[in-house]
């Protein structure tokens, strides 16, 4: 298939179908961008709103790629994190369930919603939303929100500022950061949590019913594990059990320096299953 490409200038609108897309390579300033999964082979993007700079948008072979910056990029945080610009546009995305992603936003905001692939998303200020994802995902923030709700596999971030929230059957968690908080609520039973901060505050949630190991340090922080606290344990750290460590069960390890670190236990999914079925039936 021969390349096409459409430049969307300020004040114009678009909408452009491609038959077939596998690959999809997002980078992205000001405004909104929704990238919707759907079941069929080929893609639909709808550009509005154009502001500031033209929007370039590129399908050369299966591979969709829709440019704000129009600068070579590999590492998105690393171009852009100094960027000052005022181009918006709101543009909406329905791709392949499968598709193979590389996103990344300056200051926009942006939701990524259905897909069953790995993923690579990347923001410097704006808030992001990752939806009923499926598939291992990479996430990168300064100091934009990252949010994944009803996740299944694994998540790796790295914040500076930015708050990080999960949810899901998350089969292993590490998140790296500096003063972002970190919010998890894990279903099922995963096999790694790591958490790494100087001075955000962890707060995760895993099924009461599992086993865990825990290793932690902290130099002026609180660490919670189940039952036991741990504050100021620099240079001794604290390595302990909880629960049966046959079959499933999952490794703890948690480092920060003033952040403070819960691990908290709730109902398991067959636990709220029962719980909402009994609601439903006292209705």
């Amino acid at each position: 298939m021969a390349q096409e490409k459409w430049l969307v200038q300020p004040g114009e609108s678009r909408t452009i179908d491609v038959e077939l897309v596998r690959t999809l390579k997002i980078g992205f300033i000001g405004g909104q961008i929704d990238v919707i999964a759907h079941d069929e082979p080929g893609a639909r993007v709808e550009v509005h709103s154009v502001q500031g700079r033209d929007l370039k948008i590129t399908i050369d072979g299966d591979r969709l790629e829709i440019d704000h910056p129009q600068l070579r990029w590999d590492n998105f945080i690393e171009v852009f994190k100094s960027m000052r610009s005022n181009a918006k546009a709101d543009v909406s995305v329905l791709v392949p369930r499968d598709v193979a992603l590389k996103f990344g936003v300056v200051s926009a905001t942006a939701l990524i919603s259905g897909l069953h692939t790995d993923a690579r998303l990347s923001t410097v200020s704006g808030d992001v939303v990752a939806d009923g994802l499926v598939g291992d995902i990479e996430l990168n923030s300064v100091s934009g929100e990252l949010s994944v709700r009803d996740h299944s596999g694994r998540i790796n971030a790295h914040t500076v500022s930015g708050d990080v929230t999960v949810s899901g059957s998350i089969r292993k968690l590490a998140v790296d950061g500096v003063s972002g908080d970190v919010m998890a609520d894990i279903s099922g039973t995963p096999d790694e949590i790591a958490i790494n901060t100087v001075s955000g505050d962890s707060t995760i949630r895993i099924p009461e019913a599992i086993g865990a190991r825990y290793r932690a340090n902290t130099v002026s922080g609180r660490v919670q594990l189940d039952n036991v606290v741990i504050v100021g344990s620099v240079g001794k750290g604290y390595t302990g059990t909880a629960g049966s460590l046959d079959g499933s069960w999952v490794d703890i390890n948690v480092n920060s320096v003033s952040g403070a670190v819960s691990v908290l236990r709730g109902p398991s999914a067959s636990q709220e299953s029962a719980r909402q079925g009994g609601e439903g039936a006292s209705a």
